[in-house]
C-alpha cells in the first residue's frame, strides 16, 4: 500500500506523486460531487466543498480517497453513501467505485478492472531482499499485475500452501524463509520446522531462528507442536497479566516484546493421516490454528494434495485464511483450495499461482532464489548468528555463575540469592526469553531447570563443564 498524505490546504489539489490514473479519477470524483450538490455557500461568503483528507494506493490498483469528514458542512456520511451517488461516480469515472468505512469514510474506485487488460505477468521473478518492505515480518509472495505483492506474517495469518510435484510451491517457500530469517532477527522471528522429506528444510535446519532440531516424523513433529502450544498458554497468562488479548497490543508496551513464532510443517496432510484424527499432533495443530493467531503463532502448513483442507480437522482448515495455490490436477482440487482456476495454470509456468489474500484469488508469478543464492543466503544467516548476542555484563555474570557454581543450570532462585540486583521477576523473565530463543535449553520434567547452551556459554565468554557439553 502507499499512503499520500501530502493533500495541500486547499484540499483539491491531488498531490504530484500519485500515478496519473489516479489523479485523474480524483479530480473526476470531485467535480460529479460538485455537480451533485455538495457545496455549501455559508452567509458571510465561505464555500465549503468536498475534500480528501488522504488518498491511498493498494497494489497499484485500488485508489482510496478519504474523505475530510471534519469540513461535511450541510451535509452528512449517508448523504456522500446514498446508491444514487454512488452510482454517478461510477458513471463519471468509468470505473467501479465502492464505499469503505472503515477506519473513515471512503471513496474505493478500481483503476484496472477486469474489463480493461492487466499487465502480463512474467515468467519468472527473482528475489530482490533490496526491495523489501521495512517491516522484517513481511514474506515476498510474488510479482501481481500491478507490482510486488508483500505481506507480514500477521497480515497472512495461517497459510495453506498446496501445489502439484513440480509447480514451484518448495521453491517459493525457500525464498520466503530466506527472506524472513535474513530480514528478522531471533528477537523477532522464531521457527519451528517439520519435514518429512527429511531434504527439504534442511537448508534451515542450522538457522539460529529454529527452535529445536528438524522435525522428520509424527514423534518429532508432536514434541516440537508440544511445547509451542505451552508457548501459546504462557503468552495467554502473560496477557491476562498485562491487560490485554493479543500480541500487539502486549509488545507495544513489554519491555521485552516477544517474538513472533512460525510454524512450518512440509507434506502436512500426509503427516496428519498418518498420525490419525485422535492423536497428539492433530490436538496440537487444532490449538495453533484456533489460539496461535493472537498469540503471535502463525501455521504455514504445505501439501502436494490441494484438497488438504478436507483432509485436516475442520477447525484447523478453516483458520486457514491465507491460501497460496500453484498448479493441481484438476478443477475440484482447486475449488476445495479456495481458489478454482489453479487447474488452468500451466505446467510451463513454474511459479504461476493462485493467492487468496483477505480477498479474491489474484494471479501471481511468486518470487525464486537460484540454489547458490539460496546457500549463500542460508550461510550469511548462519554465519551472522556465529557473533551471538550482545549480553550485558549483568547477563555475562548470570550465566558466569550458573556455568561456575551451579554446573550449568540456570536456577532462578540461586541466581537472584547471588545477585540482590537481580528481582525474581527479572530473572524468570530473562530465562523464558532465552529458553524461546533457544540459548536455555527446554527443562526435562517440571522439576528441572533449564540448562546453558554452549552457543550461550561461548557468548557470555566462558566454558561449559565437560559433561553439560
Amino acid at each position: 500500500m502507499t499512503s499520500v498524505n501530502a493533500i495541500t490546504p486547499s484540499g483539491r489539489n491531488l498531490p504530484a506523486e500519485l500515478p496519473s490514473q489516479a489523479q485523474r479519477v480524483g479530480y473526476v470524483i470531485l467535480r460529479a460531487l460538485d455537480r451533485l450538490g455538495f457545496v455549501h455557500e455559508r452567509k458571510d461568503g465561505e464555500i465549503f466543498t468536498i475534500r480528501f483528507a488522504d488518498v491511498s494506493i493498494y497494489d497499484r490498483r485500488w485508489a482510496a480517497y478519504q474523505i475530510d469528514t471534519e469540513r461535511l458542512y450541510h451535509f452528512s456520511i449517508p448523504d456522500l453513501a446514498s446508491p444514487r451517488v454512488v452510482s454517478t461516480l461510477s458513471a463519471a469515472t468509468r470505473l467501479p467505485v465502492r464505499i469503505l468505512s472503515r477506519g473513515g469514510f471512503f471513496y474505493v474506485a478500481d483503476l484496472y478492472p477486469s474489463t480493461q487488460p492487466a499487465p502480463k505477468l512474467p515468467p519468472q521473478v527473482l528475489l530482490d531482499l533490496n526491495r523489501r518492505p521495512d517491516d522484517p515480518l513481511a514474506a515476498p509472495i510474488g510479482e501481481g499485475a500491478f507490482g510486488p505483492v508483500w505481506r507480514t506474517l500477521p497480515e497472512l495469518g495461517h497459510v495453506m500452501i498446496a501445489g502439484a510435484t513440480g509447480s514451484g510451491k518448495s521453491t517459493w517457500l525457500h525464498a520466503a524463509l530466506g527472506a524472513l530469517f535474513s530480514g528478522a532477527g531471533v528477537d523477532r522471528l522464531r521457527a519451528i520446522l517439520v519435514d518429512p522429506k527429511r531434504s527439504e528444510l534442511a537448508i534451515w535446519a542450522a538457522c539460529p531462528h529454529v527452535i529445536g532440531e528438524l522435525a522428520c516424523d509424527e514423534a518429532q513433529a508432536a514434541q516440537l507442536l508440544s511445547g509451542v502450544v505451552q508457548e501459546i498458554n504462557h503468552r495467554g497468562d502473560l496477557f491476562v497479566q498485562a491487560g490485554v488479548r493479543e500480541i500487539k497490543a502486549y509488545n507495544r508496551q513489554a519491555i521485552e516484546p516477544l517474538p513472533a513464532i512460525l510454524c512450518v510443517i512440509d507434506e502436512a496432510l500426509d503427516l496428519v493421516l498418518g498420525a490419525g484424527a485422535r492423536s497428539e499432533l492433530v490436538d496440537q495443530i487444532k490449538t495453533i490454528a484456533m489460539r496461535g493467531r493472537s498469540t503471535g503463532v502463525y501455521l504455514w502448513l504445505a501439501t502436494q494434495h490441494a484438497a488438504a483442507v478436507t483432509g485436516l480437522p475442520r477447525v484447523a482448515s478453516v483458520n486457514l485464511v491465507t491460501r497460496l495455490v500453484f498448479r493441481v490436477a484438476d478443477r475440484s482440487a482447486a475449488e476445495v483450495a479456495g481458489c478454482p482456476g489453479a487447474e488452468r495454470i500451466s505446467q510451463d509456468r513454474p511459479g504461476r499461482l493462485l493467492a487468496r489474500l483477505g480477498g479474491d484469488p489474484q494471479e501471481i508469478q511468486a518470487y525464486y532464489l537460484l540454489d547458490e543464492q539460496l546457500a549463500d543466503l542460508a550461510h550469511s544467516v548462519w554465519d551472522r548468528s556465529k557473533a551471538g548476542p550482545s549480553l550485558t555484563e549483568g547477563e555475562q555474570a548470570l550465566v558466569a555463575f550458573a556455568v561456575s557454581e551451579l554446573g550449568g543450570a540456570f536456577i532462578k532462585n540461586k541466581l537472584v540469592a547471588a545477585f540482590p540486583n537481580w528481582t525474581d521477576h527479572q530473572v524468570k523473565k530473562l530465562a523464558k526469553s532465552w529458553e524461546i530463543r533457544g540459548w536455555l535449553t527446554k527443562p526435562a520434567h517440571r522439576a528441572a531447570p533449564r540448562l546453558v547452551t554452549p552457543e550461550l556459554a561461548r557468548w557470555a565468554g566462558v566454558e561449559l563443564p565437560s559433561i553439560q557439553t
